[in-house]
C-alpha cells in the first residue's frame, strides 16, 4: 500500500511537472509568436513610412520641376525638366502602390500623375520640333502647379502625423473597420481623400544642391602637383586656421581626398596630406539663443575667410540650421563666378564665433579655367528668357553640366509674374538654358533649388 502511495505520488509528480514544463513551453511559444507578429507588424508600418516619404519626396519635386517649367523657353531647358518630370511621376505611382490604400480612393491622383509627364512630353517634343508652347499651355502648366503644390503640403502634413504617431499606417484596414461612423478618423485613407477632393476642376501636369553632386568621384583639382606635407607641418596649418590650440593627431582618411585628422574635444579638423590645405573643421558645441543677426553673421564669415588668406570670393547664400548660420562663397575668376568651387563658413548666431567651415567643393574643384569663346551676346541671351521673366541682374558664371564637364553662362537674376525669384543660366556659346532656380527666402535662409 505504501509503495502504490508512493509510485502514485511519483506520477502526480511527473504529470504536474510534464504539465508546468508544456504550459511553460506554451506560453514562451505564444511569446515569441506575439513577438515574431508584431516584429512583422513594425517592419510592414516601416515600409509603409518609407513609401509615403518617398512619395511627399516625389510630389515636391514634381511641383518644383513645374514652377521652373513656367520659366523654360529653350529646347533642351525643356526636354531636361520633362524628363524629370516623366521620372518622378513613375516614381510617385509607385510609391503609392506600396501602400495599404483603396485603388478607388486615389483615381483622380494617379491619373494626376500619368497625365503630367504625358502633356510635359508633349510639350518637349513639340518645341524640339521647332514649335512653341502656347499662352493656354502656360496656363495648364500654372494649374498643374497650384495641384503639385496642394498635394505636396498635404502630404508633409501625412508625413508629419506619421511621425508623431497620431496615424499609424499599417493599422488602415482595422481603424477603418471599427471606426465606419466616425468621419473624423485619422487614416491615410481620409487623407487621400481630402486629395482626391482638391481635384476639383482638374484638366483632362543652395547653390549648394544642384552644384555640388558631381564633386564625390573625382580627384582634388587645387592639389594637383601638390607634395605631402607632415603630421606635425598638416598640425600647426590645423591650429593657426582654427585656434584651436590643443588638437591632436587622431588618424587618418583616405579615399579621393587623403587627410589628416585633428580633434580636441567637441573640435575635429582636417587638413590634405597633399598641400596641407584646410579641408574642414567642426566644433560641435551647443548654441545658445541667437544675438546676432543674419547680416552681422554673414560680415563674420567672410572676416573669416579673408583673416585665412582665402580672397576673391563671393557671397551667394545662407542657411540657419540650430542656431547656426552657413554662408556658401563661392570663388571668383576675373570676375566671373565659379559655382563648382565652393566654400561654407558657418557662424554661430549665439556669440559670431566660427563653428564650422567646409572647402571640399573647392579643394577639389578650384583650377584656372580657360574660358570658352562667348558667341552669343548678352542680348541675344535675354531675348531667349521666357516672357513671364523680367531681368534685375546677371552676372558671367561657370555651373557644372552632365558628365563632370562645366559651361560658362550668363545668369540671369529674374522676377516671375508671381514676384519669384528665378535664376536662368544661358550658356554663352549656343543660347541654351542650362540651368532654372527659384530661389527659397525664409527663416531658414536664402536658398536655390
Amino acid at each position: 500500500m505504501s509503495t502504490l502511495k508512493k509510485m502514485s505520488r511519483r506520477s502526480l509528480i511527473r504529470t504536474i511537472s510534464f504539465t508546468v514544463a508544456l504550459i511553460v513551453a506554451l506560453t514562451a511559444s505564444s511569446i515569441s509568436a506575439f513577438a515574431a507578429a508584431r516584429a512583422y507588424r513594425t517592419t510592414v508600418e516601416y515600409s509603409y513610412q518609407r513609401a509615403l516619404s518617398q512619395l511627399s519626396e516625389y510630389i515636391n519635386n514634381l511641383n518644383t520641376t513645374l514652377e521652373k517649367g513656367q520659366y523654360a523657353s529653350t529646347p533642351k531647358q525643356i526636354q531636361g525638366l520633362s524628363s524629370k518630370l516623366w521620372q518622378d511621376a513613375g516614381y510617385a505611382k509607385t510609391a503609392i502602390s506600396q501602400l495599404p490604400v483603396s485603388i478607388n480612393e486615389i483615381g483622380t491622383t494617379n491619373k494626376f500623375l500619368s497625365q503630367v509627364g504625358n502633356f510635359c512630353i508633349a510639350l518637349s517634343d513639340r518645341v524640339a520640333s521647332g514649335g512653341t508652347i502656347s499662352d493656354e499651355e502656360l496656363e495648364t502648366l500654372d494649374m498643374l502647379s497650384e495641384y503639385a503644390s496642394s498635394i505636396s503640403e498635404q502630404l508633409r502634413k501625412m508625413v508629419s502625423d506619421v511621425e508623431n504617431g497620431s496615424l499609424r499606417i499599417g493599422e488602415v484596414s482595422k481603424t477603418v473597420k471599427n471606426n465606419m461612423d466616425k468621419q473624423d478618423t485619422p487614416n491615410i485613407e481620409n487623407g487621400f481623400r481630402e486629395i482626391e477632393d482638391g481635384f476639383t476642376d482638374y484638366p483632362t501636369m543652395i547653390y549648394d544642391g544642384p552644384f555640388s553632386d558631381h564633386i564625390q568621384q573625382q580627384k582634388p583639382k587645387l592639389l594637383q602637383g601638390k607634395s605631402q606635407v607632415s603630421v606635425d607641418k598638416a598640425l600647426q596649418v590645423a591650429k593657426k586656421t582654427t585656434g584651436a590650440s590643443n588638437l591632436k593627431h587622431s588618424g587618418d582618411s583616405n579615399g579621393n581626398l587623403p587627410c589628416y585628422e585633428f580633434t580636441d574635444g567637441s573640435v575635429r579638423a582636417s587638413v590634405t596630406k597633399a598641400g596641407g590645405v584646410l579641408n574642414y573643421f567642426l566644433n560641435s558645441r551647443s548654441v545658445g539663443e541667437p544675438k546676432i543677426t543674419n547680416e552681422n553673421a554673414i560680415k563674420l564669415a567672410q572676416k573669416a575667410l579673408s583673416d585665412m588668406g582665402m580672397n576673391g570670393f563671393k557671397y551667394r547664400y545662407f542657411s540657419i540650421n540650430n542656431g547656426i548660420l552657413v554662408v556658401n562663397f563661392a570663388a571668383t575668376q576675373n570676375g566671373t563666378i565659379l559655382y563648382p568651387d565652393l566654400i561654407k563658413v558657418g557662424i554661430a548666431l549665439d556669440d559670431g564665433s566660427v563653428v564650422s567651415y567646409d572647402a571640399k567643393g573647392y579643394i577639389m574643384n578650384h583650377h584656372k579655367r580657360d574660358f570658352p569663346k562667348i558667341v552669343v551676346s548678352e542680348q541675344e541671351a535675354r531675348e531667349n528668357l521666357s516672357k513671364r521673366l523680367t531681368v534685375v541682374s546677371q552676372d558671367l558664371a561657370i555651373v557644372p553640366s552632365d558628365g563632370l564637364s562645366e559651361s560658362l553662362c550668363y545668369e540671369f537674376s529674374c522676377r516671375g509674374e508671381e514676384d519669384d525669384q528665378v535664376l536662368v543660366y544661358v550658356n554663352v556659346e549656343n543660347g541654351m538654358e542650362e540651368q532654372i532656380l527659384i530661389i527659397i527666402d525664409d527663416e531658414t535662409g536664402v536658398l536655390a533649388i
